[in-house]
């Protein structure tokens, strides 16, 4: 159990988008507009990339989504990779 309250105090603390830990994300001395930031935060090299396995699960949730389900939300999306033939 106390694992578990472990895991949602650190989880709590993380951005969640990014993930990154907020305390350091969110600090002033990191913002870009700040002209006194000590560090911040620019696109890594070589990004962005696009994840092709994301990339099929949103073609799926588009095409259900055209479908009109009544709770788009609860539809489970999966996708393989497989040899093109």
């Amino acid at each position: 159990m106390a694992l578990m309250v472990a895991l949602e105090e650190y989880e709590a603390g993380l951005c969640k988008r990014c993930g990154h830990d907020l305390a350091e994300s969110t600090d002033p001395a990191h913002d870009y507009n700040n002209p006194t930031a000590t560090a911040v935060y620019l696109p890594a090299p070589g990004t962005p990339v696009q994840c092709h396995c994301c990339a099929a699960l949103e073609r799926s949730e588009q095409a259900v989504a055209a479908q009109n389900p009544q709770f788009p939300a609860a539809i489970m999306h999966a996708v393989q990779l497989v040899p093109r033939g």
